[in-house]
């Protein structure tokens, strides 16, 4: 049973701490970015030298570091995303009264330097991770850049109840390109091949006979795609799961000396797209 509930239980903790941990360091005063960027990127090489060990292993132990590796680097380009500093070449809220295609085309501009840092992460680990070891860094990372694909498209198309107060202040425009109306198509189609995915690897490791480092991957990249469904859930449902990381997201550049947590603070911006 252990070798089931440790993998679980290691993707559910990481998965917790490190969003809150980039929410945390994304949330602090300008003037510390510089410096919280030296540290994020002496970490992001830290874990693309642990792709390198763990590319020439198949054991248990390098599934782990593999995937450890991933979600470091994983939150190099989130933390970048969130601090402003590798967006896109857009800064403004959406217009009104543009259309889909247009609205499209804006949103992408604001993001789209953040999706070119993703891909050319992705070409990396491709590279590195490919010495005839397990290969997990490059499957946690590809599986969460698809599951991101799909959740971003699902929130441009329409999420009525997604959680925007964890997106910084600093990025308070991106949320105009949102809409909240309605549940899309988008929607659907992410969460079935969500839930496809994750029905693949139940019925494999019900069905299959793997050893233990196999075992332990197939185990860790179910899990993930689990926490991406319920993630998509959270998208449709009233449920506030930004209180998850209420202890991330504590406001750390106060104006005149006072102190705001996120979760509670009602943003006065104007409404996301298609909101009335």
């Amino acid at each position: 049973m252990s070798e089931i509930l440790i993998p679980i239980a290691t993707v559910v903790l990481v998965w917790w701490a490190s969003t809150g941990a980039v929410l945390w360091l994304a949330r602090g005063l300008d003037t510390q970015m510089n410096l919280r960027l030296i540290g994020m990127t002496v970490l992001c090489a830290f874990g693309f030298a642990g792709v390198l060990i763990a590319s020439a292993q198949s054991g248990a132990w390098a599934v782990y570091l593999g995937f450890f590796s991933a979600i470091i680097i994983w939150g190099w380009v989130e933390f970048t995303l969130l601090s402003g500093m590798i967006t896109g070449s857009r800064t403004e809220a959406c217009p009104d009264d543009v259309s889909e295609f247009e609205r499209f085309k804006l949103a992408f501009r604001a993001i789209a330097h953040h999706e070119y840092a993703l891909v050319i992460m992705l070409g990396l680990l491709a590279v590195l991770d490919s010495s005839g070891g397990s290969g997990m860094a490059i499957k946690t990372f590809a599986l969460l850049w698809i599951m991101r694909l799909g959740a971003k498209l699902t929130i441009f198309s329409g999420a009525p109840e997604l959680s925007t107060n964890m997106i910084p202040e600093r990025l308070a425009y991106m949320k105009t390109y949102f809409r909240h109306d309605r549940i899309s198509i988008a929607f659907w189609l992410s969460l079935t091949g969500c839930i496809a995915f994750f029905s693949g690897g139940i019925y494999a490791l019900n069905h299959v006979q793997y050893d233990a480092a196999v075992q332990t991957q197939v185990t860790m990249l179910t899990t993930l795609v689990a926490l991406a469904i319920l993630e998509h859930i959270f998208m449709v449902l009233p449920v506030a799961d930004s209180r998850l990381w209420s202890w991330a997201m504590t406001r750390q550049n106060p104006a005149n000396g006072e102190t705001e947590n996120a979760v509670l603070t009602a943003l006065q911006d104007r409404e996301p797209a298609g909101r009335s």
